[in-house]
């Protein structure tokens, strides 16, 4: 039987990592253009927002002053911008989907770096309203779309504890675009991995092997989808190996690449963050891109039991996570020696 084709982390990553390259050098016409394809979650059906606008604080500069402290009971740090992304696995028409992959994206200005923290899909915690579930399955549960985001990031923020300022969903059919348009992406590969690829990627070339080669869009697609070898960990780790390589394209991609992919998918990305919020990203997107990229995973490979529960009557094997190993680390992660202590307070 044919296996779901499952959205990636890529697709979503490369959506905020574009973003930030809409410099002033592109121009406001161009910005205004490019924007106005996003789709807006309509601010009647948010949740209200507990900071106000964001990138206010870090694109000043000013971190060491930026507020930080315990906000509802979450981690928050005015200089540290946490941004949900969201991979749906939505291939068929009219299909809700499943975020069958997270990542949490920290633009860090207090210690300049993007840290990136994978969520794996089959862990099991309580969704708020619903259950005890898969985590990928608090997006579908809750109707998909900007009330299914909001669901991911209340599940994410009740049981991990950190502050989570925006989401970001993008579609399935965005990713091959991106990878193109920008000319590849670098990835070193095994031997088992290239054969895989060349087998099952769709890309009729079948030119890979051991060794590190610029994959097209396609051969990107595939090798983040990879379950033949290893596990869904080594699975996350290859998607966040993609990542990194996107980061570089950019790095050397001209402002008329990157408008080129921007314009081919921005349509296909739907956000409650707002316009200001993403050109005030903008200003410093030369800076933020040049941030070293540190990397996480949820569970660690000690944080978490493997169990099988029962699912739609069903048994259904699930990653149980210890949810004080795992709040520990992702606040140690993020936030580093400085893990918000305080009761926040916005009057400063």
């Amino acid at each position: 039987m044919k296996r779901r084709r499952r959205h990636l982390l890529r697709n979503i990553s490369i959506l905020v990592l574009s973003l930030l390259m809409l410099t002033a050098g592109v121009g406001c016409v161009y910005a205004d253009s490019l924007l106005n394809r996003i789709n807006f979650a309509d601010p009647q059906e948010e949740e209200p927002q507990s900071t106000g606008s964001l990138f206010e604080t870090n694109s000043g500069g000013g971190t060491d002053s930026a507020n930080a402290g315990l906000l509802g009971g979450l981690y928050h740090d005015d200089a540290i911008t946490n941004i949900l992304l969201l991979g749906v696995d939505n291939y068929q028409k009219n299909d809700t989907g499943r975020s069958d992959s997270m990542m949490l994206v920290s633009v860090d200005t207090r210690h300049k770096k993007i840290k990136l923290t994978s969520f794996m899909r089959d862990l099991y915690v309580a969704i708020p309203g619903v259950g005890s579930n898969r985590l990928n399955a608090a997006y579908s549960m809750n109707g998909g779309g900007v009330k299914g985001a909001q669901a991911v990031v209340r599940t994410l923020e009740s049981n991990f504890g950190v502050d989570i300022d925006r989401y970001v969903i993008i579609d399935n059919d965005a990713f091959n675009k991106i990878i193109d348009r920008l000319g590849g992406v670098k990835i070193t590969l095994t031997a088992a991995e290239a054969k895989l690829v060349n087998q099952y990627s769709g890309d009729s070339r079948r030119n890979l092997k051991a060794g590190t080669f610029t994959l097209s869009g396609a051969q990107a697609h595939y090798y983040s989808r990879i379950r033949a070898i290893g596990d869904d960990f080594e699975r996350t780790e290859r998607q966040r190996k993609v990542f990194s390589s996107i980061v570089d394209s950019l790095k050397g991609s001209s402002l008329p690449t990157i408008y080129g992919a921007l314009a081919d998918t921005l349509n296909l990305v739907t956000t409650n963050m707002t316009k200001s919020e993403i050109l005030a990203m903008a200003s410093n997107s030369l800076t933020y891109l040049n941030y070293p990229i540190s990397q996480d995973r949820v569970p660690a490979n000690d944080e978490y039991t493997s169990e099988t529960v029962m699912l739609g009557g069903t048994g259904a094997d699930v990653l149980v996570p210890i949810l004080d190993k795992c709040k520990k680390d992702i606040a140690s992660f993020i936030f580093e020696s400085d893990i918000p202590d305080k009761v926040y307070n916005n009057a400063g």
